[in-house]
């Protein structure tokens, strides 16, 4: 079976953010509720979304290809004049995570690795609290951590620093 990514469109803003592919109980995807709330407007309300794409991983590591599939996109959604580069994929928790290790020094000793602070979760904390119910967690918790351009080094310094 085929690898796949994900595409988040957004027609309010024109943005094009890369995620990793979940076939899972829409419910429990907690990437994608990340990346939805970053997309409101200033007065909280949603921005507008084209349905989610799937891509084929093999094909968007492609330079060529991902250009021809972003195009194409562009095209049957309905390009607006803004400079094609406006519409470039993003691949944000990756972007993000680059931004933390370089605030961290560019370190594989990381004293952030896996923290609170670093667990992406759900905007469900207020609906939860009026619910009665604890504070959200996971057996399936995703860090930021796990996009970070390091994330295999820190994982084999912290196993070999256990051993």
């Amino acid at each position: 079976m085929a690898e796949n990514i994900r595409l988040l469109l957004c027609k309010t803003c024109g943005s094009m953010e890369e995620l990793p592919d979940y076939e899972g109980d829409p419910r429990q995807d907690f990437l994608l509720d990340t990346l939805v709330k970053r997309h409101r407007n200033s007065d909280g309300s949603p921005h507008v979304a084209h349905p989610m794409l799937r891509v084929e991983k093999r094909h968007w590591d492609s330079p060529s290809t991902r250009e021809e599939i972003i195009k194409r996109i562009r095209d049957s959604t309905g390009h607006t004049g803004f400079d094609p580069a406006f519409y470039d994929a993003k691949n944000t928790f990756q972007e993000d995570a680059m931004t933390c290790w370089q605030q961290h020094n560019r370190s594989i000793t990381c004293s952030d690795w896996c923290t609170d602070k670093k667990r992406l979760t759900p905007d469900t904390a207020a609906e939860r609290k009026a619910a009665g119910l604890p504070k959200y967690r996971s057996a399936k918790d995703i860090y930021l951590c796990h996009f970070c351009p390091v994330a295999n080094a820190v994982r084999r310094a912290a196993h070999d620093k256990a051993a």
